[in-house]
């Protein structure tokens, strides 16, 4: 789309340019002037058509940016809360980590206390497995020998003091050994207890640490997903910025091509400005040799839209913006909201019908030559235009009175809507015209500024 858009910009400025460069003949007639006055103002309107084109082109490009902008902010947004989610999933899985870390550091301790506990039962079954056989020994003797070796023990003794010594002893030794291996045994079993007590929590620790590493995953393969749906919405958004880069170069080109066929159009007024002149010049010489006859006028004027409700609705030296800032070179009268096809329009002054016609820019107008005015100091023509239709009869170097009819209202040419653009320019010395404002030279007109 962006290549045959620039291609036709590109064949359309070629054609423009092409007749922008046509030269003018000199020392032409009055009708030829006209002749060409015409064809450049056709080609000055084809190449406003062009700008308008363009410009509508331009309209509907810069009207997508919007819907872009709307659409990377939607998509921005949802990458702003998948983001949120991700941040909190994040945070989760952290704390589930420092969770199972926690119980790794508690099923090593576990461990260690169990391997302590087992070192600890090894040694303790190995003391006991030696009282065991010292035990086994004494009664194997005793079995071997029998009482004797208790009798011999207490007839050795050399009195009674000596006989209870022994006997006692012998009595403590026996009770002590069945003591011993009694608390042996007991601290084992309990011993065995802890040690069941120490497996049975590092197996809860271990399932702990097995469901957090479920939920791990769990969480894990969430954040991936939507990390995955972030990318996809990155990819998403960088789409659309290229598309957006798309447009506003084709809008950049846009400018370009309306600038440069706006500064064509340009020199196509000039052009029709100087054959404007030229032809000017020719009316002057026609007024010197007497062609045209030399009107006094020397009262006021008559107001040329003599309706009830009339408005100006802009003033002479007014800045007009859809017409690139330029200076309003008259006035304009209408009636807001009641237009009607008859509104007729009239000759401020008596004088002689210099041009009329249809111009792109002000429609069908009519210029009429007064000659000298005395309240403008020097000789003058009144201009008319965005007429709708002329009076019948109409012709040049026709003679009209003050208040004659020589129109009606329209909007033809460049007009915003149904008014008349009047006009009075001042002949100077040297055969150029300068716009005055005509307000001073009516007096009681039935109109209201705007």
């Amino acid at each position: 789309m962006k290549l045959k858009l620039k291609r036709s910009l590109a064949l359309i400025l070629s054609v423009v340019i092409l007749i922008a460069t046509t030269v003018l003949p000199s020392a032409r007639t009055e009708a030829e002037i006209r002749a060409d006055m015409q064809q450049i103002q056709r080609r000055i309107d084809e190449q406003r058509a062009v700008v308008n084109d363009l410009r509508a082109q331009q309209a509907s490009q810069e009207a997508l940016l919007p819907a872009l902008d709307a659409e990377v902010q939607a998509v921005q947004e949802k990458i702003n809360l998948i983001q949120v989610e991700v941040n909190t999933l994040t945070a989760q899985i952290d704390a589930l980590n420092a969770r199972i870390h926690e119980l790794n550091a508690g099923i090593e301790e576990s461990q260690q206390q169990i391997d302590l506990m087992y070192a600890e039962t090894q040694e303790r079954t190995e003391l006991i497995r030696a009282m065991q056989e010292l035990l086994m020994e004494r009664l194997r003797q005793q079995y071997i020998n029998g009482p004797v070796s208790n009798l011999q023990l207490l007839l050795a003794s050399d009195d009674l003091s000596g006989v209870l010594t022994v006997t006692e002893f012998i009595v403590r030794q026996a009770d002590a050994d069945a003591q011993l291996r009694s608390e042996l045994e007991d601290e084992m079993a309990h011993m065995a207890v802890l040690q069941q007590q120490l497996r049975n929590e590092q197996a809860n620790l271990e399932q702990q640490r097995s469901e957090l590493q479920d939920d791990t995953f769990t969480l894990t393969q969430s954040l991936l997903r939507q990390r995955e749906e972030q990318a996809v919405l990155d990819v998403e958004i960088q789409r659309i910025d290229e598309i957006r880069a798309e447009i506003r170069g084709i809008i950049d080109g846009i400018r370009a091509n309306t600038a440069e066929i706006q500064r064509v159009i340009g020199r196509e007024q000039r052009a029709y400005e100087e054959a404007q002149q030229e032809i000017n010049r020719i009316i002057n010489q026609r007024i010197q040799a007497g062609e045209i006859g030399n009107v006094q006028n020397a009262g006021q004027m008559v107001w040329p839209f003599p309706h009830h409700g009339a408005r100006i609705t802009s003033r002479f030296g007014a800045s007009e913006p859809f017409r690139g800032g330029s200076v309003h070179r008259g006035v304009d009268v209408s009636i807001a909201n009641n237009w009607r096809p008859d509104w007729t329009i009239h000759a401020a002054l008596c004088g002689v019908v210099a041009a009329f016609g249809f111009n792109a820019s002000m429609g069908n107008f009519v210029v009429i030559y007064h000659g000298h005015f005395a309240p403008a100091q020097g000789r003058i023509q009144t201009v008319y235009m965005h007429l709708r239709s002329f009076a019948p009869g109409l012709q040049r170097d026709m003679p009209v009175s003050a208040g004659q009819h020589i129109g009606m209202m329209g909007n033809t040419g460049n007009s915003t809507g149904p008014h008349l653009h009047f006009q009075v320019d001042r002949f100077n010395a040297n055969g150029t015209r300068t716009a005055i404002n005509p307000m001073q030279f009516v007096s009681g007109a039935p109109y209201v500024i705007n």
